[in-house]
């Protein structure tokens, strides 16, 4: 098991083909996993992977993606690869889209099924589960995509990955593999790893006092608590943060600060929570959320800040290192870092990605700014957050 990673910077998409063309020329990849900023033609940067391998997923990241090794630490890169050369493991990417062509209509858990049947039968492992499932996803039914892959593998088989992101939040994010390519693409790999890995999911942000019941719900709209209207009692609830915008409006950057959190409970009575981040006020007073919510939840409020969201990305991989076999060590981190919290932080997301150059030594880190995050919690289960860090160890 080797992890090779890259990140290149350049204003226009053909001088970073160039580049990258160069770049796959050099070796024959078990698989390569790639984040690029959204400025890039996508469909211009798949022609230049099919030219060398057909296993590869490629998703955009907001303001760019995060690449850190040895020799560089960025957190916009126009285009990270994660490059896995493993002739003892198996990998297979598969896609499909999201929308039925002859219906017009989204079927998110038929395409995260057929998605994932297509990467199992590319990784020529039939009957065998794989280690772990690698996804990049589109925003907005990321629930239901889960539930479709766990239609074909069950529900022990971890889940890992990141909705896909633009730099505006208009729309403008694209996934790409050898045979799809555009914004309601689902993209999905399988890792039959020959050697071990180290996963951990989890959130900056700590809990307060302050708990609601969720009393009228649907999908994505959360409409009240405790009874009322959901945004007048968030917003007295955080010192009025959402004030002028209780009459309807966009509020995604304003709470990044204050989300809502899901407590689920561990085997050892410890608590993590998955957290829910508020982005509109709708003119009925509903707030809308980035995933979904239930009447008769338990909803925290959550606090985080600049120093708590930066410091937690080196936890979050030193627990995912911590959870590998004693005797190995890891060789490359894949890892998702919420846009939401990276808009957040600001300037202060450099120094912390070279925190994570010095902390670890030059490992090789990689991972995307993503709109939606999946991964599982210690209890085992698969779950879809917002503003939450992930990590996966790849071990020698």
């Amino acid at each position: 098991m080797q992890i090779i990673t890259h990140s290149l910077k350049h204003h226009s998409t053909e001088a970073l083909n160039m580049e990258l063309n160069q770049l796959l020329s050099t070796h024959n990849y078990s698989v390569v996993i790639a984040y690029s900023n959204c400025i890039h033609n996508s469909e211009q940067i798949q022609q230049v992977f099919c030219a060398h391998t057909t296993s590869f997923m490629l998703a955009t990241s907001c303001l760019g993606a995060l690449h850190c090794n040895a020799e560089t630490a960025k957190a916009n890169a126009d285009i990270s690869l994660f490059c896995i050369d493993d002739s003892q493991g198996a990998y297979g990417v598969g896609s499909a889209a999201l929308y039925n062509e002859m219906t017009n209509q989204s079927e998110p858990f038929n395409a995260g099924a057929r998605a994932l049947e297509q990467a199992l039968a590319n990784a020529a492992r039939p009957y065998e589960s794989p280690a772990l499932i690698w996804c990049a996803l589109p925003p907005g039914e990321e629930e239901r995509i889960l539930e479709g892959f766990a239609s074909v593998v069950g529900e022990q088989v971890p889940i890992f990955g990141g909705s896909t992101a633009d730099n505006t939040v208009e729309g403008n994010w694209c996934t790409a593999t050898a045979n799809t390519c555009g914004a309601n693409t689902i993209a999905v790999c399988v890792l039959y790893p020959s050697t071990p890995l180290g996963l951990s999911y989890s959130s900056g942000y700590k809990p307060t006092e302050t708990v609601f019941t969720v009393t009228s719900a649907r999908g994505r709209n959360l409409a009240a608590l405790n009874g009322q209207s959901a945004s007048q009692i968030y917003n007295s609830a955080t010192n009025n943060l959402i004030e002028n915008e209780l009459s309807g409006g966009q509020i995604l950057g304003l709470t990044s600060s204050a989300p809502l959190g899901k407590p689920v409970e561990l085997e050892n009575g410890a608590f993590n929570y998955l957290l829910c981040h508020p982005d509109e006020v709708c003119l009925d007073g509903s707030l809308n959320v980035f995933s979904e919510v239930h009447e008769g939840d338990v909803l925290t409020l959550m606090e985080g800040n600049i120093d708590s969201l930066t410091s937690r990305a080196e936890r979050v991989i030193t627990n995912a290192i911590m959870l590998l076999p004693q005797n190995k060590t890891p060789v490359g981190v894949l890892m998702i870092y919420c846009a939401g919290c990276r808009l957040m932080v600001g300037d202060a997301i450099v120094p912390m990605i070279e925190n994570l150059q010095v902390k670890f030594d030059g490992l090789p880190i990689c991972g995307p700014f993503t709109f939606g995050e999946q991964g599982r919690f210690l209890d085992g289960k698969n779950r879809h957050g917002n503003l939450m860090i992930s990590a996966v160890v790849f071990s020698k």
